[in-house]
């Protein structure tokens, strides 16, 4: 089957390395996979460009009309191509090709990655989605919750295929015995992921836990804000923003907790991963709802309601004066339960199922 899966590589986003590591697992498997990178190709993930045929048309658009010239670069490769079965991970390359003929796009996947109650679909967008939806002949929802927020016409020609988690081979198959007394957050400095919220958080802690620092992985346009922030609260020296790096694992892994802030997810990777390493693990409860399918709990992490820094304060101390030992026994659990070959399986299943409607 011929597969084309396009992208945009804007960086080190969850999104960019689920449908590089798709991408990568199906061509593994036989398939004749193309990437099409249709913005930005700034990946921090490998592709494998020994079984992938990738078409970079990144640095064909032009800025004035750079819609208009997606559109029409993104149909000329398809064009070429024509695939089977092509897979789009962004709502803009899926209603481009809702736009063109199947035999040039074949049948059309759009996988939701983000909240689809988003304000910003209460506009244009929305109305471009609406239309959009009619013409998509599969949807792949992380979440239950995801997939409940669409009337049944969607629902029946959707599946709920969580993220793989990606823990490399060989490495934090045991939970670190000598932590750091650090609190661990990872996420791109913006709104969504309201690292406010937990800096205000970790305000209302540290005077009872002294020895401990937070610090937030990631880059971003809140830098700024949130330097301000740490100021005013006289955290210099308790909260550090750090850049994004490559091995992030190796910072997590000796965290004595990690703390997911955000408002709203798709699946977040960098949940998914902590507790797989072993690493306890507070969430908000971000909407669409899909960390309960995550977290139980109590017994292999907490959730607490969306930007109430009061509830997260007293979580993280619930977390830091207590034995996690069977915490993390349940946790590391999540590392089967995700991992690439169970999630990629219902994934070429699901591609082939699709096709051959």
């Amino acid at each position: 089957m011929k597969i084309a899966c396009v992208a945009y590589l804007h960086g080190a986003g969850g999104a960019e390395r689920q449908i590089i590591m798709l991408a990568n697992e199906l061509a593994n498997r036989g398939e004749d996979v193309h990437l099409i990178v249709l913005a930005a190709n700034n990946s921090k993930y490998k592709i494998n460009n020994k079984k992938i045929t990738i078409h970079d048309i990144s640095s064909k658009e032009a800025s004035s009309i750079r819609i208009l010239s997606r559109y029409k670069q993104l149909k000329k490769v398809l064009r070429l191509i024509m695939p089977d079965v092509s897979i789009h991970y962004w709502l803009q390359s899926a209603y481009f090709c809702a736009l063109m003929p199947k035999k040039i796009t074949g049948k059309i996947i759009y996988s939701e990655r983000g909240n689809p109650g988003d304000k910003e679909y209460r506009g244009l967008l929305g109305i471009v989605r609406k239309f959009s939806f009619a013409k998509i002949d599969g949807f792949v929802f992380q979440s239950i919750g995801a997939k409940d927020y669409f009337n049944r016409s969607i629902q029946e020609k959707s599946v709920v295929i969580p993220n793989s988690v990606f823990i490399p081979e060989g490495k934090y198959s045991t939970p670190c015995t000598k932590r750091e007394k650090i609190i661990i957050n990872v996420g791109r400095l913006h709104p969504q992921k309201n690292q406010q919220m937990l800096i205000r958080a970790f305000s209302l802690v540290h005077d009872e836990f002294p020895e401990y620092k937070l610090i937030i992985f990631g880059d971003g346009e809140l830098k700024k804000e949130l330097l301000d922030l740490i100021d005013n609260l006289n955290l210099n020296k308790k909260v550090y923003l750090h850049n994004s790096v490559d091995n992030i694992l190796d910072y997590v892994y000796k965290a004595s907790l990690f703390v997911l802030s955000s408002d709203y997810e798709g699946m977040p990777n960098a949940l998914m991963e902590a507790m797989a390493i072993g690493v306890p693990s507070i969430s908000t409860n971000y909407k669409p709802g899909g960390v309960i399918e995550l977290i139980d709990e109590n017994r292999n992490g907490w959730i607490v309601p969306i930007n109430d820094e009061v509830a997260l304060a007293r979580k993280i101390k619930q977390a830091l004066n207590n034995d996690n030992n069977i915490i993390i026994k349940h946790a590391m659990i999540i590392k089967e339960k995700f991992s690439s070959e169970v999630i990629f399986n219902k994934w070429d299943d699901y591609c082939h199922k699709i096709f051959r409607k």
